[in-house]
């Protein structure tokens, strides 16, 4: 609680252990495990070569951009983030919950990767982890789950498993390929089935539909571009395809955020598929229409994680102040700790929106699991 508000941290990260691969690949998929070869900062693994990655990975992202890291978060950088470590620095921050996402947990979803199975055991393995990981924080540190898309019965199933772990708060949704949309027929019986359990969908960005973007990650003075161009982009197009692909339509119970983009492109982009539903754009949908405006099935179903120090947060606040969440990314470099929440407590809109977004709404989003 921060100056009597109480905070759900709704996009935080786990920090895996490099070991996580070693100790909780099941024993049939044991010799397939991605082989981890060191990391960079505490934060990003390399690997040796491996079905993940065939000819090793080096992080593109140098040592400099970590270098502040050992002095801000002190003891949780010493221990390896360690979940008495993160306990003591979310209550110095004044967050009541923290929900999670993978970092290195990526390696499980690589494009690499054919086998569906493979993918569906790593993806296990992760979940497996950051279960044990956050049992003992007292419900005051939870994940999201991560579930492979090769196979949606393999999802499901992965997602059904989940579904009875009270730690995961909701289901992490990965890159669908360069040949499929989230509005396809296949992928129907998933959200099907997180409707029914009550369990959002999160999408985080960082490139599951901008796969062109991904080389300017390794060229010199251009990774701001990817950085900056990628996550709302990518947050763009899911929405966008869960809307007019009528995900959103059929299935009204489905709950969706949109993480680690900011959330000043939310305006713009609601009117502008307003304008592409029902304006003078709406021609381009070839006698395909959906049934209601872009906006108000966002408003219905749809979050976003909004940052501390946005300049445009109070347009935004009161614009969409009812579907956004707060976030601190901690503990990545580029997060705005220690003081997010004094940060976004100083912005200049109303306590009431203000409680709304700290608790209110990543309640409504992730469901009485946040609570328990």
């Amino acid at each position: 609680m921060k100056n009597g508000f109480k905070v759900i941290d709704g996009d935080g990260h786990m920090q895996e252990p490099l070991d996580i691969w070693d100790n909780y690949v099941e024993k049939d998929y044991y010799d397939r495990r991605p082989l981890v070869s060191g990391h960079v900062g505490r934060y990003l693994f390399n690997y040796h070569p491996c079905e993940a990655f065939p000819e090793g990975r080096v992080s593109p992202r140098p040592e400099s951009v970590f270098a502040d890291c050992p002095d801000r978060y002190g003891n949780a950088w010493k221990t390896w983030w360690s979940l008495p470590a993160r306990l003591v620095e979310i209550e110095r921050e004044g967050l009541d919950i923290q929900v999670g996402f993978h970092t290195n947990g990526t390696a499980a979803l690589s494009s690499n990767i054919a086998d569906p199975n493979l993918q569906d055991a790593l993806c296990r393995g992760y979940n497996n982890w950051a279960r044990d990981y956050c049992r003992e924080s007292e419900g005051k540190v939870k994940f999201i789950g991560l579930v492979s898309v090769i196979d949606v019965k393999l999802a499901i199933a992965e997602t059904e498993r989940l579904s009875e772990i009270p730690e995961c708060a909701a289901i992490n949704l990965p890159d669908p390929g360069s040949t499929q949309k989230w509005a396809d027929p296949q992928f129907n019986p998933f959200w099907g089935t997180l409707s029914s359990l009550n369990m959002a969908a999160s999408f985080h960005g960082g490139g599951s539909q901008t796969r062109w973007l991904r080389g300017y990650t390794e060229t010199p003075g251009l990774a701001s571009v990817s950085h900056a161009i990628a996550f709302p982009l990518d947050g763009m197009l899911s929405m966008g395809t869960l809307i007019f692909g009528d995900v959103l339509e059929n299935f009204p119970e489905l709950r969706c955020s949109f993480l680690e983009a900011n959330a000043g492109w939310a305006p713009w982009w609601l009117a502008r598929m307003d304008d592409h539903a029902t304006g003078r754009q709406g021609r381009f949908q070839y006698e395909k229409k959906v049934s209601m405006d872009p906006s108000d099935y966002f408003k219905r179903q749809c979050y976003i994680a909004c940052d501390a120090d946005e300049r445009t947060l109070p347009f935004v606040a009161n614009e969409l102040g009812d579907n956004l969440i707060f976030n601190t990314d901690w503990p990545h470099p580029d997060a705005p700790i220690p003081g997010a929440v004094d940060m976004f407590l100083d912005q200049d809109f109303s306590d009431e929106i203000k409680k709304v977004i700290l608790w209110d709404n990543s309640v409504s989003l992730y469901g009485d699991r946040i609570l328990n």
